[in-house]
């Protein structure tokens, strides 16, 4: 029979305070089962410190009393040894004893006593929850007496120390030091003794408690869902079995299915809008490929390499022409997926990363560089690193394009040595032609005066200006020459990664 309280209410909202109560119920159960898992272990762990305190304890005190009997340094360094322990266990407590808690001082204090690092933060979080409690609060006040008597050692290992650095001891001294020592072992074990039972009456206690709150709360979780899930199923099971079909027809490729609506309830009102969802989806995949079709059309109708990268900087997408380039110079296939650094060379990988971050920044990065390829040659190319976005304008990864513009750099280059040529030419022309010519106009001037005699020194000097004229005019002749040359040469092609 359907709960009374659920009776009048709609399948929705069954479907929901069933998730809900569920959910809840669950989570109530795993956090009380680690509770207790962790509060037993807790338990455990400090039976296990208690056990080491009292070793340590007994240790110290036999070193100290061996050191007083025979003075040798090893057994005092063995007893501050020993001693650590304890003050580890001390300096935990302290900190945890603190108006404001010191959890890192805690940790290096109980890794000081020789508990296991693993069971460090368990026993922290006892003593913090716990610590009022009556049985744990009678255990730390134990634990404090024995420390407080434990101390005590201190100063007496102290003055025997410094004692026997003056000199040798009498068997008289040596007796008084041993009987302190016994005096405070023997005010010791009344605390250690009230600690262990006082820790073992409530780790009793409190695993009654975790185990009945456990059963408790698992036997809620099992009840609870056995009553909703079998007053709910009963009333929504038929209607779901249809939609259920109809939508894994529809994932398996049959687009035009539909679910025939019987009823008007939410399981009508649920295959209602599956129908709705089912057109939608249609229109949407249509028009998906319809867009798909336009834009690969776009991208693979021009000659620049298009690839679109995701924010791991791996193949989401890549036009025509770059796959035409990976089979001419590569020789492999590309495909989505493939990381940066197995398309692009291992020279150029560290900036082309940075460009990919500082476009997926929101700075766009356009460049013009040169780029050798493995056969030796140059190709120049333009490229622009952009963030791509999706319909929401968050970051999806980078929109990188490369254009060949080797020949309008060629171009370029071709201009600039024809400007070059032509300033060196008018430089000859200014300084090198006008000087020859020059004289030779001087020595015409000599010649048409009528008291002008031919004479060896002048012709020389007219042969010595004809012949720098003449070879300036080559000098022009030949860089002329030489640039028609070298623009018959084709330029290279390259093959290398883009």
């Amino acid at each position: 029979m359907p709960i009374p309280l659920l009776k009048n209410t709609s399948i929705s909202k069954k479907l929901y305070f069933t998730i809900g109560i569920m959910a809840v119920l669950i989570l109530i159960e795993i956090c009380v089962l680690g509770f207790a898992l962790s509060t037993l272990s807790s338990i455990r762990a400090y039976v296990n410190g208690e056990a080491l305190w009292s070793k340590a304890q007994r240790d110290a005190s036999q070193q100290l009393r061996l050191y007083a009997y025979s003075a040798d340094e090893e057994n005092y360094q063995s007893f501050l040894k020993n001693l650590s322990i304890p003050k580890g266990d001390r300096r935990a407590r302290l900190a945890l004893e603190k108006p404001v808690l010191d959890i890192a001082e805690a940790r290096a204090g109980l890794l000081q006593g020789r508990n296991h690092p693993d069971d460090i933060d368990g026993m922290i979080n006892l003593l913090l929850r716990f610590g009022k409690n009556q049985y744990l609060s009678q255990t730390i006040n134990y634990w404090r007496k024995a420390e407080n008597s434990l101390l005590k050692l201190v100063p007496v290992s102290r003055e025997l120390h410094k004692a026997f650095k003056n000199g040798p001891l009498s068997h008289k001294d040596v007796q008084v030091y041993i009987n302190q020592i016994k005096s405070i072992n023997a005010e010791i074990a009344p605390a250690e003794d009230g600690f262990s039972a006082t820790l073992g009456e409530g780790s009793r206690w409190l695993e009654r408690m975790v185990l009945r709150t456990l059963m408790a709360v698992a036997l809620t979780v099992e009840i609870t869902g056995i009553i909703i899930a079998v007053s709910i199923s009963r009333n929504i099971r038929k209607g779901l079995g249809s939609i259920i079909s109809a939508a894994q027809r529809l994932a398996g490729g049959k687009l035009d299915e539909r679910v025939v609506v019987k009823t008007g309830d939410e399981i009508g009102q649920l295959a209602t809008t599956f129908n709705t969802m089912a057109d939608h989806l249609q229109d949407t995949i249509e028009q998906f490929k319809t867009s798909e079709t336009k834009l690969l059309s776009f991208f693979d109708s021009t000659l620049a390499c298009h690839v679109l990268l995701d924010k791991e900087l791996c193949m989401l997408y890549y036009n025509k022409a770059s796959v035409e380039f990976a089979r001419k110079h590569y020789h492999h296939e590309v495909r989505r997926g493939m990381p940066v650094e197995e398309w692009v060379q291992s020279n150029r990988l560290e900036s082309f990363i940075k460009n990919c971050e500082t476009a997926m920044g929101g700075q766009m990065v356009q460049e013009e560089i040169p780029i050798t390829y493995v056969g030796g040659e140059t190709y120049w190319w333009s490229l622009t690193f952009a963030g791509a976005y999706n319909t929401d304008g968050e970051v999806i990864g980078v929109s990188y394009h490369a254009v060949n513009i080797t020949e309008r750099i060629q171009q370029e280059q071709e201009i600039r040595s024809h400007n070059a040529l032509l300033k060196e030419i008018a430089f000859i022309q200014s300084h090198s032609i006008r000087r020859p010519v020059a004289s030779i106009l001087g020595l015409m001037n000599v010649f048409e005066a009528e008291e002008w005699v031919i004479d060896e020194e002048g012709l020389t000097m007219l042969k010595a200006a004809t012949l720098e004229l003449d070879e300036n005019i080559r000098s022009i002749v030949d860089k002329i020459y030489d640039d028609e040359i070298s623009e018959t040469v084709p330029a290279g092609q390259s093959s290398i990664k883009i």
